[in-house]
């Protein structure tokens, strides 16, 4: 408030909330009236005049924009913009920088944190500094760089700094109690996330980031910040973001709509391939099913692992290759295309041309363009034929009167049977000629891919066949076990196949031009290979961290092993703003037991931020009596500081549903997330580890830590488990021996 520059910026901000609010009452007249062309045209609409429908289109669009323009000014009334950048070429500009761009005639009153300039703000230092944009590099100094402290309309407050990291304003946004939702970054995106924002559309972008290195959010800035850059290029309806679970896409379902984008498209990689398949037959295993069964077991090699691990990989997917061509061959007619002896289109070229010249079409397809061929061949060569037949039965009248004096009584009675018999014969050729090419083609007639993935493994010999040299006797008998044990519901790792064929029998029709991909280390190598089939115009922004792929026995191991699809070096994010210090070197700590001492780590450490809090602690509950104690009372003490969201987190189900059993008798209704969970609602929660991936709580209650043992999976289930915590993380244990840290 004793700033020398408090007045002229509090005048400042006062003058862009007044140009708001006069501009809101005709910006939100305009959107009235726009609804009400809307629904106007939706109840006369006649579907057959193509001008309005066109028009009904057009208007949609502009009310879609309308809308989100009145949410964004409404939301600048309480907060118009977070910084300011001067900027000294010629002359000194001064941009304040928001969430929208706001326009007073030819006066930019705020400038959008998407645009060019505003990567001053992010990455640059006070000084010589440059920034890139469609005319090229401008060059110039950073004058001033300054934070405002903005709420309810009123300046609370403003600081001037140099670099974005570390400073005071971060330490407050990060410092901050957690809602139920993931929310937006924008006044404190970092240098190095700055950068992964504004990745070229185009370029194949692969990030590997610690956990709490804002992986998420930068997926869903960037999304942002592509719309607003390839705006003539990109719609929100051509950007598809796939989360691991309606349940993670719950949680982070307020960002995009408060940096101002809708109807981007959220899915699953289940639901995706549901919506191409259209089968509404096939239940789907939940995506962590055998995971979970063998956590709750305590069994991690399972056959189902096993079983998945083979069918997530390129040799099977070979394998399915093998398939389609097997399916291919089996469209081929083994005849020529005739009628009778009369030969319209050889069988050789027909199949030259299904294997060649339309190789690139997908096989249904290819049956519309033979016909088309085999639809001329029939039109030009049935008059050649009923002529060659009118030729052939008048030498055989011919031959008969020059056989037959025409007095002879057998000359006349021979004749007619002559001209029936001809006759007779075209009428046959005619009426063949009506259906020969339907029948012909019925050779080409596809089943649906679930039937065809059913009988690969139902056939019998036919996987063993194509599974020749691929995978032993032994690893096809276990597969065809494991399908069979499924019945009719698919496994996870069942989609990937479905996906290629379903591209190679029937293709795929899509618009998407830009995928988000998150929680990458979880996707198996045939699952991005068939996205890549499935959407061959779309680039690809793939996000993940190794250090947390808890389906390896499936997913990636190696970033390396998507080189081949996407060609695309890894960008590392190893700076962790999710946690403190002391609970970041906690993780660290489990997280090393995956490198025997020597070996140097396959990514690298998380790195806190300068953020320290409240030490770990770490307690003996030998009973469920004495930790369902413990658990009421640190809830109590996290209420009573201030925290909106605690997690319980336990290792198995059975465990979860204990802990709910007991905190229930005493007073606490809390429900446990299972991962058919859709909406997220905040609060205090319990749930299994594997399904906390994604996720943060300003509390962290981890539950018998004793159960996690030195395997691969359990260190990283810990790992998970304690990189949850914002603020305060507490692990109970069962034995003082059994603590993995």
């Amino acid at each position: 408030m004793n700033h020398p520059d408090y007045v002229s910026e509090n005048e400042y901000l006062q003058a862009v909330l007044e140009y708001i609010k006069d501009s809101l009452p005709a910006l939100a007249a305009q959107k009235e009236e726009l609804d009400a062309r809307v629904s106007y045209a939706l109840k006369h609409m006649n579907i057959d005049n193509p001008e309005q429908f066109n028009e009904w289109t057009v208007n949609l669009s502009l009310l879609d924009g309308q809308k989100t323009k009145v949410a964004q000014m409404q939301f600048a009334l309480g907060k118009p913009y977070f910084a300011r950048v001067d900027f000294k070429q010629n002359n000194i500009e001064t941009h304040y920088i928001g969430k929208m761009t706001l326009l007073d005639d030819l006066k930019m009153l705020i400038t959008d944190w998407r645009a060019p300039v505003s990567s001053l703000y992010y990455e640059g230092r006070i000084g010589q500094s440059s920034y890139d944009c469609p005319d090229g590099t401008i060059t110039g100094e950073i004058t001033l760089k300054r934070q405002y402290q903005i709420n309810g309309g009123k300046l609370e407050g403003f600081t001037d700094i140099d670099i974005t990291a570390n400073d005071d304003f971060l330490q407050a946004a990060l410092g901050a109690s957690k809602d139920r939702r993931l929310g937006d970054i924008v006044a404190t995106i970092q240098a190095e996330q700055n950068k992964i924002i504004r990745a070229p559309l185009y370029q194949p972008l692969l990030v590997q980031g610690a956990a709490g290195s804002g992986k998420t959010t930068i997926a869903l800035h960037r999304i942002a910040y592509l719309l607003y850059t390839y705006e003539d290029r990109l719609k929100a309806s051509q950007v598809m973001i796939m989360a691991p679970s309606r349940f993670f896409l719950s949680y982070i379902s307020d960002v995009l709509p408060d940096l101002g984008v809708n109807q981007v498209v959220q899915t699953t990689f289940a639901e995706y391939v549901a919506e191409c398949l259209e089968w509404d037959k096939w239940e789907v295993a939940p995506s962590l099913a055998a995971l979970s069964e063998a956590i709750n077991k305590g069994v991690y090699n399972t056959p189902r692992m096993k079983a998945a691990h083979l069918k997530s990989g390129l040799a099977f997917q070979q394998v399915i290759e093998r398939y389609c061509k097997y399916i291919e061959e089996k469209c081929i007619p083994t005849t020529d295309f005739a009628i009778d002896e009369y030969s319209l289109f050889p069988h050789d070229e027909i199949r030259k041309m299904f294997l060649e010249t339309y190789s690139y079409l997908p096989i249904n397809k290819r049956k519309g363009e033979i016909e088309k061929y085999l639809r001329s061949a029939l039109k030009r060569q049935l008059p050649q034929i009923i002529e060659g037949i009118e030729d052939k039965y008048a030498r055989r009248v011919a031959e008969c009167k020059a056989a037959f004096p025409e007095e002879s009584p057998q000359r006349q009675p021979m004749i007619k049977e002559i001209f029936n018999e001809r006759n007779a014969l075209i009428k046959r050729i005619q009426n063949k000629s009506k259906t020969v090419r339907k029948q012909y083609t019925r050779v080409f007639q596809l089943k649906s891919v679930p039937e065809y993935y059913n009988l690969l493994f139902t056939t019998p010999g036919l996987l063993e066949e194509l599974c020749c040299g691929i995978f032993t006797p032994e690893e096809c008998k276990l597969l065809i076990s494991e399908r069979k044990k499924a019945k009719k519901v698919l496994e996870p790792e069942d989609l990937p196949p479905l996906i290629w064929m379903q591209k190679r029998l029937f293709g795929i029709e899509s618009d998407i031009k830009h995928v988000v991909v998150d929680e990458a280390q979880d996707l198996s190598v045939f699952q991005f290979i068939a996205l890549k089939a499935a959407l061959p115009k779309a680039s690809f922004s793939i996000l993940g961290d190794l250090h947390q792929g808890i389906l390896a026995h499936k997913g990636i191991t190696n970033w390396a092993q998507l080189d081949p699809i996407y060609n695309a070096t890894p960008l590392l994010l190893e700076q962790s703003y999710r946690t403190t210090i002391e609970i970041m070197n906690t993780a660290n700590s489990v997280i090393k037991h995956l490198y025997p001492e020597g070996r140097t780590p396959d990514v690298p450490l998380a790195i806190p931020v300068i953020r320290h809090g409240d030490p770990v602690e770490t307690h003996i509950a030998t009973n469920r009596k004495s930790l369902v104690d413990a658990i009421c009372k640190e809830i109590s003490a996290a209420r009573e500081a201030g925290f909106r969201s605690i997690a319980i987190i336990g290792k198995t189900f059975a465990e979860c549903e204990a802990l709910q059993k007991s905190l229930l008798a005493l007073g606490h209704a809390l429900p446990i997330i299972t991962e058919q969970e859709a909406p997220y609602e905040g609060g205090i929660l319990i749930l299994p580890v594997y399904l906390a991936k994604g996720l943060e709580f300003d509390v962290v209650i981890a539950t018998d830590a004793a159960q996690y043992t030195q395997e691969t999976l359990d260190v990283k289930l810990l790992y998970i488990a304690i990189t949850r915590a914002l603020h305060r993380l507490v692990i109970y244990s069962s034995r003082a021996d059994g603590l993995l840290l």
